[in-house]
């Protein structure tokens, strides 16, 4: 209803397979995903993207996470919004999405760049599994817990660590949570100063 004066809504589906079939078939602009469609939502993204390669696919998600903001990219996502829209930013949404523009709030966006810088180049450049990480330290996961979302041992995880703490250049694991964590120091000289 938010959407009817605005563009031409061609499809609605309640699963992943009719998701897929309504792309290839409508060739839309954009496909708004809801995180809770029946079936593999990443799925969906990903044959959305293969059935209408000119479709910005925007995820409407549940809630505020980081790693499958990371998954729904990686899927082919354009844009991932946390939360209940209301008409006003569901419209703002999809004119962004038209114009495009990624569509990812600002809170999330230092987290995605971190998990991306592991793309660089040089002997120095972050891994992509480093920068996840270091995303989710970050985020304060402990060691176990970083080991259990990535499916690894946490022998990796430390070892994961420790290259990070030689490759940002600080003491320790502490010094690198500063790094990570926006306010809590910041880094002068090579050195983390708490602040």
């Amino acid at each position: 209803m938010a959407l009817a004066d605005e563009v031409d809504i061609v499809a609605e589906v309640d699963d992943s397979e009719q998701a897929i079939r309504a792309a290839m078939r409508e060739q839309p602009d954009l496909a708004l995903v809801g995180d809770h469609i029946s079936g593999d939502g990443l799925a969906a993204i990903r044959g959305i993207c293969r059935a209408a390669p000119e479709a910005a696919v925007v995820v409407l998600a549940q809630a505020h996470d980081v790693d499958y903001l990371l998954e729904c990219v990686r899927a082919g996502a354009v844009g991932y919004v946390p939360g209940a829209l209301d008409a006003d930013r569901l419209l703002r949404v999809v004119r962004a999405a038209a114009n495009n523009e990624a569509v990812v709030p600002r809170t999330m966006v230092l987290e995605l760049l971190l998990e991306l810088r592991g793309g660089g180049n040089g002997a120095d450049a972050l891994t992509a599994r480093e920068s996840q990480v270091l995303g989710m330290l970050r985020r304060g996961h402990k060691t176990s817990e970083i080991a259990d979302r990535l499916s690894i041992a946490p022998v990796t995880v430390r070892r994961h660590i420790s290259e990070l703490v030689r490759k940002l250049g600080v003491e320790d694991r502490a010094g690198l949570t500063a790094v990570a964590t926006p306010g809590r120091g910041r880094r002068d000289n090579g050195r983390v100063q708490k602040t």
